[in-house]
């Protein structure tokens, strides 16, 4: 009896499951060349051109680069202002932290995260708001340098996604308050590898769902759903929505992995080029 008390509770929970997940998706996907979008400031200046030049050279579906930032920080790339996007970073920090008052006082603390959440914004909202772009965005951390030949699409226009193994909850229980049935899909995949490559028809797709389930437009409710808890930690991430939420909502999607790696000084370059990696990531906060 006990065991048939169990068997139906598994049962009754996987059925559960199920309902919850949402019918896949047959994608239609533009064959549009992929346009490449860096999003930057000063402190990234010396890797940005090196980041320009290894996708230029090692990507052929290329055709635009653009940098967004505030200001033009380099003549080998296309700019745009932030400041054209519909939020400002006083406006995401109003949002977050809920009132005026609250977001000026975080905004001065040396140690808040806003420029890293901000940052997540102007990568998701860039498929929107950049003139004549692609349908096909490559958001390209700009400490990240390719340098050996890429590939980002299949022949039906679907991306290919390489992957992290990086792991932390707190991307997981935001992603779930965005949308209950966003999970982690792939036990040893993470979707946290310095670029990805965005498609307008799957964002938008991901805004209206979430734009129905929160009545707000997406970039309000990705801040409502951060933890107050993690205002200095990590409470979000971008590439986990998207690759998770694509992956779950289609069967088109492919993983293949990259070689890569984070490294900590721009003179080890050559020396991964030449062992074949595909590309490395030198972060401000790793550099020597």
């Amino acid at each position: 009896m006990f065991k048939k008390i169990i068997l139906l509770l598994m049962c009754s929970f996987l059925q559960a499951s199920l309902q919850c997940q949402p019918k896949k998706i047959q994608f239609s996907f533009s064959k549009e060349p992929i346009d490449v979008v860096i999003p930057c400031t000063e402190k990234d200046i010396p890797t940005l051109n090196k980041c320009i030049r290894g996708i230029r050279a090692n990507c052929k579906e290329v055709r635009r680069v653009i940098v967004v930032s505030k200001k033009h920080l380099t003549k080998h790339a296309e700019w745009y202002d932030e400041k054209r996007y519909p939020f400002s970073m006083s406006d995401v920090a109003k949002q977050l932290l809920g009132s005026k008052k609250k977001a000026e006082r975080y905004m001065k603390d040396p140690k808040n995260r806003l420029g890293w959440i901000y940052q997540q914004l102007l990568k998701l909202y860039a498929p929107f708001v950049i003139p004549g772009i692609s349908g096909n965005v490559l958001i390209l951390d700009s400490d990240t340098i390719f340098l050996n030949h890429v590939t980002f699409t299949q022949k039906k226009g679907a991306a290919c996604f390489n992957t992290g193994s990086e792991y932390h909850k707190p991307y997981f229980k935001h992603a779930k308050r965005l949308l209950p049935y966003l999970h982690k899909v792939h036990r040893k995949f993470s979707g946290i590898c310095h670029h990805m490559l965005f498609q307008k028809n799957v964002l938008e797709h991901l805004f209206k769902e979430v734009k129905t389930r929160h009545h707000v437009p997406f970039w309000k409710a990705f801040l409502k759903c951060i933890d107050h808890k993690e205002l200095y930690g990590s409470g979000a991430s971008e590439y986990e929505i998207y690759f998770n939420y694509a992956c779950i909502r289609s069967k088109q999607f492919t993983i293949r992995e990259f070689k890569w790696q984070n490294i900590n000084r721009l003179d080890q370059i050559n020396q991964f080029k030449k062992t074949g990696y595909h590309y490395v990531s030198c972060h401000t906060w790793a550099r020597q």
